[in-house]
């Protein structure tokens, strides 16, 4: 597995906005092209978020993204952007993978 580790510096005031873009643009064009999102999370002062999504390889990664572009979603996403921009100062992203199995076991009595 490889995980895509997406961080935004954020807008405070514009956090609820860009949530809605999120919610209304990235995330399904994401979800249905087969991208799973493992989570995200902003901190207490809402000026970061962070999205982890989880890939079998980083070609089937190349391949939605290559298929997301080519989308009426994708279309009506950018045009949306352009009309609330700035939504963030920064942003990155940056491949990972495991370093192992870890998962949490009862203790047997």
């Amino acid at each position: 597995m490889i995980y895509r580790v997406k961080m935004y510096e954020i807008i405070p005031e514009k956090f609820e906005l860009f949530n809605e873009f999120f919610h209304e643009y990235l995330y399904p064009n994401q979800v249905q092209h087969g991208s799973k999102l493992v989570g995200r999370w902003v901190d207490l002062s809402k000026t970061k978020i962070t999205a982890i999504w989880e890939y079998e390889t980083i070609e089937q990664y190349g391949q939605i993204e290559m298929e997301i572009r080519m989308t009426e979603l994708h279309i009506r996403a950018k045009k949306r952007k352009k009309k609330i921009e700035p939504l963030f100062f920064t942003s990155t992203q940056e491949f990972w993978e495991m370093t192992g199995e870890y998962s949490m076991k009862e203790n047997p009595e």
